[in-house]
């Protein structure tokens, strides 16, 4: 549940807002809607598997995906 509360938060995470700004940022082509596409493929995925741990889990699973997210040059 913790998990969920915070990556599926829809204070944070609101489709609308998403679309409007990708409707104004200039076409990258299909291989840019590929690349979302698959990041939103693994958040599911994600989601997927965190749903079968215990909440201490969970909160775990998100601070060390943050931790990674944080962690990663490109971000």
């Amino acid at each position: 549940m913790y998990f969920n509360n915070q990556m599926l938060n829809p204070q944070t995470v609101n489709s609308q807002y998403y679309h409007s700004v990708r409707d104004q940022i200039p076409a990258y082509g299909s291989n840019q809607d590929l690349e979302v596409a698959k990041a939103v493929k693994a958040i599911h995925d994600l989601c997927e598997a965190v749903k079968k741990m215990d909440e201490s889990y969970q909160q775990a699973a998100f601070y060390l995906c943050l931790n990674q997210m944080a962690a990663d040059p490109n971000w």
